[in-house]
């Protein structure tokens, strides 16, 4: 079978003066126009793809006219062929999406070809809306091509228009709803704001004419969506969001400061225990009370330390918790006020500086601690008699 593209059936369609719905007049403009026609007419296969049947027994040749039969060729494998835009909104999924290759006998124009025409331009633009649409929908039945939107009431609209719905100024308007639904923030409830309105508008229309309907008012549609979304936004000025980021700083800027504040009594201690150790170590001449004392003492110090070491971890683990919790705010804001997110960063910033300042602080006094409890246990084994672990072993 011979390698025949839509691209050479469009070559013979722009060479036909269509003058019924099944055929016209074609004139042979090019050696491979004729080769083309003359492989259909020797294939069967190439004509069940082509649909393409010269009348007569007229060989095809450059610069002869022929009566042509042109039916609709194999859609899957070669395009699509109509008489009129109409048709072509008709064809099946064109409702969803453009099809790739298709040629329009009125006015001959195939898809790729520039200039566009203003009907086409319209129908691209009715495109996106569908797709916002669709998106919005509570559900969208594919197979039966209809949207479902569920409110105070239940409201089904087919996937269903025509070129007569394009009337107008349709390609502004559809932009006006396209470039309110291009930005993310609050798209969910732009959603909810456009299927409110979408019912209010066709709700109680019959179903068959809803979406005609909706495309016909796309500006009363844009315009309801903006007032809406407008009034919702009123309540979310950048005013509120800065005070409620500030009061959310405060609040984060008081628990980071407390994990100090809970210990600070044990931190205050460090200087006084080290103090009375220091006073109450002396010198020790043999396994008397004076080395039981010294032990006393030593034990009591390490067990300062040790407690104060577990409330240290505990704040630490609270420090983390902390920070998740400011990493999960500035997440939120930045999936809620995108645009104004970076706005707030330095806010966020600081309260990370103050979560690792604390952070230091408290491995500085765990450093602090073990100095201590290693100087205390340094000027215990200095005062301890040599050979003091016998008086260990005795008291075992």
């Amino acid at each position: 079978m011979s390698d025949i593209t839509f691209a050479d059936l469009v070559e013979i369609y722009r060479a036909t003066r269509f003058d019924g719905e099944d055929g016209g007049v074609l004139t042979v403009g090019s050696e491979h126009m004729a080769a083309n026609l003359r492989a259909i007419m020797d294939d069967n296969d190439l004509y069940a793809e082509t649909q393409i049947t010269v009348d007569g027994d007229d060989e095809p040749a450059v610069g002869s006219e022929l009566r042509v039969h042109v039916g609709p060729p194999n859609a899957a494998s070669m395009g699509l062929l109509v008489s009129s835009f109409d048709d072509l909104f008709r064809a099946p999924g064109a409702v969803i999406a453009e099809p790739d290759r298709y040629y329009v006998k009125d006015p001959g124009f195939a898809s790729g070809d520039h200039p566009v025409p203003g009907i086409l331009l319209k129908y691209r633009a009715v495109l996106d809306v569908l797709r916002i649409l669709r998106e919005t929908a509570s559900v969208y039945d594919e197979t039966m091509r209809q949207m479902i939107f569920i409110g105070k009431d239940k409201v089904v609209v087919p996937i269903r228009f025509d070129a007569r719905d394009l009337q107008g100024d349709v390609v502004a308007k559809a932009g006006r709803l396209i470039r309110l639904f291009a930005e993310e923030l609050h798209i969910d409830e732009k959603r909810t704001i456009l299927q409110t309105t979408l019912i209010e508008m066709v709700g109680t229309m019959r179903a068959d004419i809803r979406l005609g309907y909706l495309i016909r008012n796309l500006g009363r549609l844009a315009d309801e969506v903006d007032k809406g979304y407008r009034l919702f936004t009123s309540s979310f000025s950048y005013s509120k969001i800065r005070n409620d980021v500030e009061t959310a700083r405060l609040d984060f800027a008081c628990k980071i400061h407390k994990t100090i504040v809970d210990i600070q009594g044990q931190l205050l201690g460090i200087p006084v225990a080290t103090i009375v150790v220091v006073s109450q170590l002396k010198k020790v001449t043999g396994c008397d009370v004076t080395f039981w004392a010294n032990l006393g003492v030593l034990l009591g110090a390490w067990i300062f330390v040790t407690m104060l070491v577990i409330a240290g971890i505990n704040q630490w683990k609270t420090l983390e918790v902390i920070s998740n919790e400011v990493e999960r705010q500035k997440t939120r804001l930045s999936d809620d006020f995108a645009a104004v997110a970076d706005q707030f960063a330095d806010v966020f910033d600081d309260l990370a500086e103050r979560i690792q300042w604390h952070r230091s602080a408290l491995i500085g006094i765990c450093a602090i601690l073990a100095l201590g409890a290693l100087a205390t246990t340094i000027a215990f084994l200095k005062l301890a008699p040599a050979g003091s672990a016998v008086c260990l072993a005795f008291w075992k």
